[in-house]
């Protein structure tokens, strides 16, 4: 039974939205330990021992607990929205696509 493509759709949209939502603590924790390891070289000359001092994230696991404690659930979340925003267009186009590929060559080989 092939599910028509509005159902495809909506289905790629909500999984689109749910993968990102659910993963967005760990794309706040990569950026703020991306934006700790860039922001924080003022020159190519600091020495190894001047620039861990500076840390304040030892690793995603810190950040992530760091976060919790201090901002609690929201900061975990904070941008969630605007990360849905931006992957779920691409999440459904790419799950459409693959379904509808999928539909037309399974017709194509196997005769149905």
């Amino acid at each position: 039974m092939e599910l028509p493509l509005s159902y495809i759709v909506a289905s790629s949209v909500g999984a689109g939205a749910a993968a990102s939502w659910l993963t967005s603590p760990l794309d706040m924790a990569k950026l703020r330990i991306q934006i700790q390891r860039g922001g924080g070289r003022t020159s190519n000359t600091v020495s190894k021992g001047a620039a861990a001092s500076n840390l304040i994230y030892l690793g995603m696991i810190d950040c992530l607990v760091q976060t919790h404690r201090v901002e609690g659930v929201r900061g975990l979340f904070r941008g969630a929205v605007a990360r849905v925003i931006h992957c779920v267009p691409s999440m459904t186009i790419t799950m459409t696509c693959y379904e509808t590929c999928r539909t037309f060559y399974a017709r194509a080989l196997c005769g149905d």
